[in-house]
């Protein structure tokens, strides 16, 4: 038996394989921080248990319905506003994850990762933090500046007006737009960790944005982002030098 409380985070699993489910079933059972609502491997059943359990969360497979998912989590989303969404991935492109987020996903996690990962995971996009994978991000990355990306990760920059950016806060967003962490964007531009986070903060709040996976995300609206835009090198002021 699940043990019921109103004070557990309530999950909601949407799980095409029989197996992973009966696995999720076994690290939800008992657990002293989360109740395991429901559980389901059809999409018809979905909505029907999202408007029934009104869950705090739904991890739902991005293969659920023969890969097509993706179109049902805004409408999930709209049937239960206050539900977060937590994609279950597998080998899926850069595309399908852009589509992720852009849909209303906050977090992406791989089946390949630990138990331990998901529930960190879990409790992070409940406390109304973003989940990505370091390597999901290199993904967006690549896809969004890829030398002719598809079209449904283009956007209309010409009329966008676009927050002033200095050399070195332009550098620092490239590079954490391609997915490197503070601490190795300091090794490389030889300043320490602690300026860079606080450079990226200052960033963050000029672009409109409070995560990295939003930066990457909004990143193809700003070309200055590219490469190319970078004519020198440039290193922001390091105040503790």
């Amino acid at each position: 038996m699940i043990e019921q409380s109103h004070t557990k985070i309530r999950v909601l699993v949407a799980e095409s394989f029989e197996l992973v489910r009966l696995g999720l079933h076994s690290l939800f059972e008992n657990h002293s921080t989360i109740r395991l609502v429901a559980e389901t491997g059809c999409i018809e059943d979905l909505f029907n248990l999202v408007v029934q359990h009104k869950p705090d969360v739904v991890i739902i497979d991005l293969q659920l319905n023969n890969g097509h998912c993706v179109e049902h989590i805004s409408r999930l989303l709209h049937t239960s506003p206050q539900t977060k969404v937590l994609a279950f991935s597998h080998h899926n492109s850069e595309q399908t994850y852009l589509q992720t987020f852009r849909s209303g996903a906050v977090g992406i996690i791989s089946k390949h990762h630990s138990s331990e990962l998901l529930l960190k995971a879990i409790y992070a996009i409940h406390a109304g933090q973003i989940w990505f994978d370091r390597n999901i991000t290199k993904l967006l990355w690549q896809a969004q500046f890829a030398p002719n990306p598809s079209t449904d990760l283009q956007t209309d920059s010409g009329t966008l007006h676009k927050p002033k950016l200095s050399d070195g806060e332009r550098h620092i967003a490239y590079l954490a737009c391609k997915g490197l962490s503070a601490k190795e964007i300091s090794l490389q531009l030889f300043v320490t960790e602690k300026t860079v986070r606080n450079q990226l903060s200052v960033i963050y709040r000029k672009i409109g944005v409070k995560k990295q996976i939003e930066l990457c995300l909004k990143a193809p609206q700003y070309d200055y982002f590219k490469e190319s835009y970078l004519s020198g090198t440039f290193y922001p002021q390091d105040p503790e030098k």
